[in-house]
C-alpha cells in the first residue's frame, strides 16, 4: 500500500460498514449484513464459513471474484486463491481476523499467463448466530478489490495471490481507522517472467473443495 495506507475505496466503505453495524459488540451477526446496504460493492464481497476442519471457504463469493479466479468459488477454500508458499501466513492473517482485528492485505496477482495485477482485499469478523449471545466468530465477512482491472481479467484466469503488505486494525480504538498498526511488508511477488516456466503445470488443485468444509 502507497505510504502504509489503504487505497481502494471499497475496503474503506465496506470497513466503515461494518464498524457502524457492530456496534457496541466485537463484531457484527451476519444478519446484520445487508446486501441492500452494499449493492454496488457486491461483486467484490465475499462470506467465508469456518468448516469443522478449520478450512475457512467461500459461503458466498462475488460475480468479479468468480471471473478472476476463472470459476465458481462458493465452497472452495479462501487460501487457495493464494500461491502455495504464501497460504500459511495469509492463513495467520485470517486467524488474527477471527479473534476481532479486521485486516487488510496488499496483494500482488499472478495470472496463468504470467501477467501481473495488484488488488487489495479486507476480511472482517463475523458471528453466524444469535449476536445477544456469546459471539463466536465462525463467518469472514471481505472483499478483494483489484485496482486498475486489467483488460485480460476474465480470460486468464489468476494462479495465485501473494500478500505482499497487511494492517491489522484495533476495534477498541475509537477511531479503529485512523489510530491502527502500522504496516507490515512482506516479499514481493516472484519476477512474473521467472515464474512462467512453472504455469503449464498449473492446476485447480490448489483450488480443490475440502472435506469437512462448508455444510449447508
Amino acid at each position: 500500500m502507497a505510504g502504509g495506507h489503504m487505497r481502494h475505496p471499497n475496503s474503506i466503505n465496506l470497513l466503515t460498514y461494518w464498524n457502524a453495524k457492530r456496534g457496541k459488540r466485537p463484531f457484527p451477526a451476519r444478519r446484520d449484513i445487508e446486501p441492500a446496504d452494499i449493492s454496488k460493492y457486491l461483486p467484490h464481497v465475499l462470506i467465508g464459513e469456518l468448516g469443522h476442519d478449520g478450512t475457512w471457504c467461500f459461503r458466498l463469493a462475488g460475480t468479479a471474484l468468480c471471473a478472476l479466479a476463472g470459476q465458481e468459488l462458493k465452497g472452495l477454500p479462501i487460501a487457495g486463491l493464494w500461491l502455495a508458499e504464501g497460504r500459511r501466513n495469509f492463513s495467520s492473517i485470517l486467524k488474527a481476523a477471527q479473534e476481532g482485528a479486521p485486516a487488510i492485505l496488499s496483494l500482488d496477482g499472478l495470472s496463468q499467463g504470467g501477467r501481473v495485477l495488484q488488488a487489495e482485499a479486507v476480511f472482517m469478523p463475523l458471528a453466524a448466530g444469535d449476536p445477544r449471545g456469546a459471539m463466536t466468530c465462525d463467518r469472514i465477512f471481505g472483499a478483494i478489490s483489484v485496482f486498475d482491472t486489467p483488460y485480460w481479467v476474465g480470460s486468464d484466469a489468476l494462479q495465485g495471490f501473494s500478500t505482499t503488505g497487511f494492517k491489522l486494525f484495533d476495534p477498541a480504538r475509537p477511531n479503529p481507522f485512523l489510530v491502527n498498526r502500522p504496516e507490515i511488508a512482506m516479499p514481493a511477488l516472484p519476477d512474473a517472467t521467472k515464474r512462467k516456466r512453472n504455469i503449464r503445470g498449473f492446476s485447480r488443485r490448489n483450488l480443490i473443495l475440502i472435506d469437512g468444509g462448508r455444510k449447508e
